[in-house]
């Protein structure tokens, strides 16, 4: 069993009133947010009104790194604790909320500067508060031969994203990998830079991912060991050509051999980047299914045609690109009742000349499925998302398909059902939907959510990522040895930040003796 612990203290009123002003004494008052709109974002979205749980006391806003550092001391020196968030768009998983009623949110996002691009090395030096709308604009605006990588929205930040271990969907679409080097501040003040950067003035610091000893980069991410302040990111060339589209089988069982063949591919390296296959219910699905405006009928209105859809991209040189597209047709004409459906662009290609169902693969931030959830549920959609990681074959996909289909069906819910295949495995990307305004979905959907992950664990597969009000129920799935991983965590938290000031319970990581209470 974990081990035991007794809850995170929750600061008091008086407390909360002498951080408020040391920190606007600080960073001043428009980078201090206690009340309305300003604090109110940085609350779960999705909670809705009635929400009493994750709610932080107020915001801050520091612009520069000696600013995050001071902020850390003054709560260390305090006794508060800081859930740190970059840009706050982490909707699905619960934005800004902190795992601990009465956490100080340490909001990035004034930390916006792009450092660096250079084109030659490929690589962009970037802050927090970096969105990828924002960087793709500074790669347009200077003409830079890069391309970047974006996930299905772009407003949120690069770095955020990719510390979360967050997807996109060509060459450097796992996040998390594109980074290279870091700079975080630790709970003391101290101020670290990983790998080359250790050294400085290094000239490779965003180029070469280790330095002299262990790297430590990975501690920093999905972790509350540090908050990071900069953070190389690897950009893949500008191509030539882009060759994007989609593989469709009708039937259910196609999913084995469709798996089959785009594994294969993309070992081989003819498939590039994170294909991902959306799941659509067969017709004798009941239409009413789910619950007033969460239905399947409008469900449907989101979902892409055929029973199995595919997204696929190609990358590079015009040749290189027709050669894998010849394989990929290729392979196609093996599977039965397959249809292939492809668009070519040139690697300049802007928004206005991509088709809005390709723009994620051309590296084009946008908010299209955003805006069409709204005009199909209203402005009140909220998601909570399942994303178990999974083996990466078609047995595995419709098992976890059903789990997600019954589940749903029997708790009155719907959402769509995706897998992202990431090489050697995959990871659902399971977006269950449900009326913020009602309190009663919301919780509903809580439920189906932490069973969905109960009975995933029976296969021995878990989250790769969770809301948090459930990080604590998904990392004691990681149980092996009695819970030897988590305990390590704990142990290297109580090196870090024995105080726990930073980001308590992120994760389901605490310092010795701590512990959420708002579950």
């Amino acid at each position: 069993m974990p081990m035991q612990a007794v809850p995170a203290v929750t600061p008091s009123p008086a407390l909360i009133e002498r951080a408020a002003d040391r920190f606007t004494q600080l960073l001043g008052t428009d980078a201090v947010h206690r009340e309305g709109r300003n604090l109110a974002e940085f609350r779960d979205p999705f909670e809705g009104p009635a929400a009493t749980a994750h709610q932080p006391s107020f915001v801050i806003q520091p612009e520069t790194v000696e600013q995050v550092q001071a902020a850390v001391q003054i709560a260390a020196e305090l006794g508060v604790h800081l859930w740190t968030s970059s840009m706050g768009r982490n909707f699905g998983y619960g934005g800004s909320a902190p795992a601990v009623s009465g956490g100080i949110v340490l909001n990035l996002r004034r930390m916006n500067r792009i450092l660096d691009i250079d084109a030659k090395q490929g690589f962009a030096l970037i802050e927090p508060g970096v969105t990828f709308h924002r960087l793709y604009e500074e790669l347009r605006a200077q003409d830079a031969p890069l391309m970047m990588s974006v996930p299905d929205l772009g407003w949120g930040s690069i770095i955020g994203n990719a510390l979360e271990h967050g997807y996109g969907y060509n060459v450097h679409g796992d996040h998390a990998s594109a980074l290279c080097g870091l700079e975080a501040v630790l709970a003391d003040g101290t101020l670290l830079r990983t790998g080359q950067g250790a050294i400085s003035n290094s000239p490779v610091w965003s180029c070469h991912r280790r330095g002299f000893g262990p790297s430590l980069d990975e501690l920093f991410k999905q972790s509350n060991f540090g908050v990071v302040t900069k953070a190389g990111l690897w950009l893949m060339p500008r191509p030539e050509t882009i060759v994007t589209g989609t593989v469709r089988c009708e039937g259910d069982g196609d999913i084995v051999p469709m798996i089959d063949m785009l594994r294969r591919l993309m070992h081989e390296g003819v498939l590039q980047g994170v294909p991902m296959i959306v799941g659509t219910p067969a017709d004798t699905e009941s239409e009413e299914a789910g619950n007033g405006a969460f239905t399947m009928r409008n469900l449907r209105q989101v979902l892409r045609p055929g029973r199995w859809n595919a997204r696929i991209g190609l990358y590079g040189p015009a040749r290189m690109v027709e050669a894998r597209r010849a394989l990929l047709e290729e392979a196609c004409a093996t599977l039965p009742g397959a249809v292939l459906e492809l668009r070519t662009y040139s690697g300049e290609a802007g928004p206005d000349e991509v088709e809005p169902r390709d723009l994620i693969s051309a590296g084009i931030p946008n908010q299209v499925l955003l805006e069409r959830l709204h005009g199909i549920f209203g402005p009140r959609i909220g998601h909570m998302d399942f994303s178990p990681v999974l083996p990466f074959t078609g047995e595995a996909a419709l098992k976890a398909e059903a789990l997600v289909r019954e589940t749903l069906d029997r708790y009155g819910l719907v959402g769509p059902f995706g897998l992202l295949l990431t090489g050697r495995s995959m990871v659902s990307a399971s977006m269950i939907l449900f009326d913020t305004a009602d309190a009663e979905q919301v919780e509903t959907t809580r439920n189906a959510v932490r069973e969905m992950y109960d009975r995933a664990a029976e296969w021995g597969c878990t989250g790769y990522r969770a809301h948090v009000s459930l990080v604590d129920h998904v990392a004691a799935k990681f149980d092996f040895n009695d819970h030897a991983l988590g305990k390590i965590y704990a142990r290297l938290k109580q090196a870090f930040d024995p105080a726990g000031i930073l980001s308590p319970g992120n994760h389901g990581i605490w310092p010795a003796g701590q512990s959420s209470r708002d579950g």
